[in-house]
């Protein structure tokens, strides 16, 4: 009996290391079968950027996934190493991703994506994927070894596990504009294939996200007062710069859109999120504007999918003032008689009630 014991104890130690051995060959086996490959320039919209090293990995081009990141303007970066998981936003959309992992999140959406890998302590993501991430058409071009972006995407190329309906979803379009578009008679479709987008304009982001979600407030003071010091604080920073993605370490010196509204409202005891989608979520939608309201924008120089890119915080008199790409942070008169402004316009929320 006792030597009986012995043997299963053996058999047991022996079945146990080898399926060590196989867990660790699984574990290294990527980083041993990618290939390293020349430096590629990156260009967006035919416009050469930057650099980056791509390796190649099962027949596919992948990039540092970091770099991507902020080459595209995601320049707030977050890495949770327990997970493997990192999140980035460019002052518009969050944009979360794990190693490994086959479904991401980008704002307050599930988006399938061919997975990102760990590789020598660096996550690298294939260009479909990112593509996928980032709602960009990016891709590999062999006759100069370069990485090509467009932004915003008029293609789409579609990941495993994705419908119609998904990416109809994802793109805030209608699966019948899908169809339309690719000359599409039926529901089928698959991996690989490449997808053009509707045309830009014909998507927006139209019902608000979250309706009435609670805005968290510490403020006493009566809502009508509360409005006039929002709009007093805001004026504080005419002038201020504006960087795409800016960190909020760089308030009140540098600001992008949603950064901007987020240290104004602060400096009043009302704690608003980071990014303009997630701003969009709070508050009452509103018809006729207030001060202290928010007005909310597509970007569609920038985001094909017709997303929340935009924000500002209403000051009376037909006048909105925010942190503008172009003029930092200034006050655009009688904005709904802007073309592009009246064009661009989603919808405004109330978070001061």
């Amino acid at each position: 009996m006792e030597k009986r014991n012995i043997l299963s104890l053996r058999v047991f130690f022996v079945c146990l290391l080898a399926m060590l051995m196989m867990i660790q060959g699984v574990a290294a086996a990527p980083a041993k079968a990618y290939e390293r490959v020349p430096t590629a320039g990156v260009a967006i919209n035919g416009k050469m950027v930057n650099g980056i090293d791509p390796i190649r990995l099962d027949g596919h081009y992948y990039v540092p996934f970091t770099e991507l990141a902020r080459i595209l303007g995601y320049n707030d970066i977050r890495f949770e190493s327990q997970t493997k998981t990192y999140q980035v936003t460019d002052g518009s959309t969050v944009v979360r991703t794990t190693m490994g992992g086959t479904l991401a999140r980008r704002g307050n959406e599930y988006i399938n994506v061919q997975p990102p890998r760990w590789i020598n302590e660096t996550a690298y993501v294939p260009l479909n994927g990112a593509s996928a991430l980032f709602n960009a058409n990016i891709y590999f071009k062999p006759e100069n070894g370069s990485v090509q972006i467009e932004k915003p995407a008029t293609k789409y190329r579609i990941q495993p596990g994705d419908t119609l309906s998904q990416i109809a979803k994802s793109h805030h379009t209608t699966v019948q504009a899908l169809k339309s578009a690719n000359q599409l008679t039926g529901d089928l479709i698959y991996a690989g294939q490449l997808l053009k987008l509707p045309p830009s304009g014909q998507a927006k982001e139209m019902e608000p996200i979250d309706e009435h979600r609670r805005v968290e407030e510490t403020n006493p003071a009566p809502a009508a007062d509360l409005r006039n010091s929002i709009v007093a604080e805001a004026k504080k920073y005419l002038g201020a710069g504006y960087k795409f993605g800016a960190t909020l370490n760089e308030a009140p010196n540098l600001f992008d859109c949603s950064s901007y509204t987020m240290h104004v409202f602060a400096q009043h005891g009302i704690s608003l999120p980071r990014t303009s989608r997630e701003q969009a979520a709070l508050g009452t939608t509103v018809t006729s504007f207030q001060p202290g309201d928010l007005v909310f924008f597509t970007t569609p120089d920038l985001y094909s999918d017709g997303r929340v890119g935009h924000l500002g915080i209403y000051i009376g008199n037909g006048d909105m003032i925010h942190a503008s790409s172009s003029r930092g942070v200034h006050i655009a008169e009688n904005f709904m008689n802007i073309g592009y402004w009246k064009d661009n316009y989603l919808f405004a929320k109330r978070v001061i009630e």
